[in-house]
């Protein structure tokens, strides 16, 4: 049998199987997931990573192993005139020439500095992007009771909320409950007087404690009667069934509490990875620039220097100087900003793509996986670019005096 006619079997068995394992819309949220938790919470190492290990960490961490292999897999070895390198070898050979091939072309001598910072940006951040496009990322993992799930964050975010110095009344007005629970916890704890303004009352560390645990378990009862959920427990998590009221709508089942952690999520869905790239390659750029020019290199954001005042008594114009290198210094900084939402964007709006459009259609979701695929080559291209050209900017000097 042809090649193509066993494609078009599986796709079709893809389109019927639909029938019998209706496709779910798992629970999408933006920060990284915990998958365990340290002993001792948020003591644990005096406070970091005190929620515990997130399934972006270990996305991150494994891409990072994946690129360690690659690179001690691909690295230079000995071989005759005769010999031509073929296979994987081959392949990295010619990327890393090419990459090289770039950059010697864009900055000169400098080549050899910047490539390494250049050539592992986008290794990172490609091999990264791409486990989001691995079947069992974000697919397989720890089965979550979705009211337990949320009320557990409404209970960590009431006890921070405490610990920040928040109010109680404001600690029940913030948490995630309809306003007549909010009204009846206020009123057992007599937060609020009989004309429904604030009440001045002081709680014990015990009340406290019994007023955080009442807001978990009143979110918790709530989730559990509004069966948001989109899953349903069994041998596998499958697609919550459905059953029609007396006005002919569409009820979910109350087993509609489920939702999957997955071990692995792809690290740039979580801010926490694109900031440290960005933070990365700003800072690095900050270093290449004092190294190429010294303590000369800050001139161009605090123009302080002898002769400035000279200058400002010939040209009175010169004095914008200083607003404009302030401007650029804040920008310098802004970058941080810029690079990591540009990267989180881009990533987390195609896992969502990814998601919506398997919960509706999963066949189609083979035109979005190749589309995703290209879109995140680029993102890490072009992440790896700009720090290259603002590397370049920040060792070739904008000081006319040194002429």
């Amino acid at each position: 049998m042809k090649k193509r006619y066993v494609i078009y079997l599986c796709l079709l068995g893809l389109i019927a199987l639909q029938k019998y394992v209706p496709p779910v819309l798992p629970v999408i949220q933006l920060p990284g997931e915990v998958i365990m938790r340290w002993p001792g919470g948020s003591e644990f190492l005096g406070g970091w990573f005190a929620a515990g290990l997130t399934n972006s960490f270990v996305g991150a961490t494994l891409a990072a192993i994946i690129v360690l292999i690659i690179a001690f897999a691909a690295r230079a070895r000995s071989r005759t005139a005769e010999e031509v390198p073929t296979g994987f070898y081959n392949f990295i050979e010619m990327i890393i020439e090419l990459a090289y091939g770039y950059v010697e072309n864009t900055v000169g001598k400098s080549a050899k500095m910047f490539f390494p910072f250049f050539m592992t940006f986008i290794l990172w951040i490609v091999v990264a992007n791409w486990m989001e496009l691995f079947p069992g990322v974000d697919s397989i993992g720890i089965w979550e009771n979705l009211p337990h799930f949320q009320a557990e964050g409404a209970l960590e975010a009431a006890e921070e909320a405490l610990h920040n110095g928040a109010t109680p009344l404001e600690v029940v007005r913030s948490a995630p409950i309809s306003q007549a629970a909010q009204d009846e916890i206020a009123e057992h704890f007599h937060l609020i007087g009989e004309d429904g303004e604030p009440a001045d009352v002081s709680l014990s560390e015990a009340e406290l404690e019994e007023l955080v645990v009442e807001i978990e378990h009143t979110v918790d009862h709530e989730v559990d009667e509004a069966n948001i959920g989109d899953m349903q427990n069994g041998v596998l998590l499958t697609k919550a069934s459905t059953t029609t009221d007396a006005d002919g709508n569409a009820v979910k089942s109350d087993e509609a509490d489920w939702t999957i952690v997955p071990f692995v999520r792809a690290a740039a869905t979580d801010l926490n990875f694109t900031l440290a790239m960005a933070f990365i390659s700003v800072v690095m750029t900050q270093y290449y620039g004092m190294k190429a020019q010294g303590m000369k290199y800050w001139r161009k954001f605090f123009p302080f220097y002898a002769g400035k005042g000279d200058e400002i008594a010939k040209n009175p114009l010169a004095i914008m100087d200083i607003g404009v290198g302030l401007l650029e210094f804040i920008s310098e900084i802004f970058k941080i900003v810029s690079f990591a939402f540009r990267l989180l964007g881009n990533i987390f709006a195609g896992q969502v793509l990814l998601f919506v459009i398997a919960s509706l259609l999963p066949i189609a979701n083979l035109l979005f996986w190749h589309l995703e695929f290209g879109v995140h080559l680029l993102q890490g291209v072009v992440f790896a670019l700009l720090t290259l050209t603002f590397m370049q900017g920040a060792t070739e000097s904008h000081h006319g005096e040194e002429h």
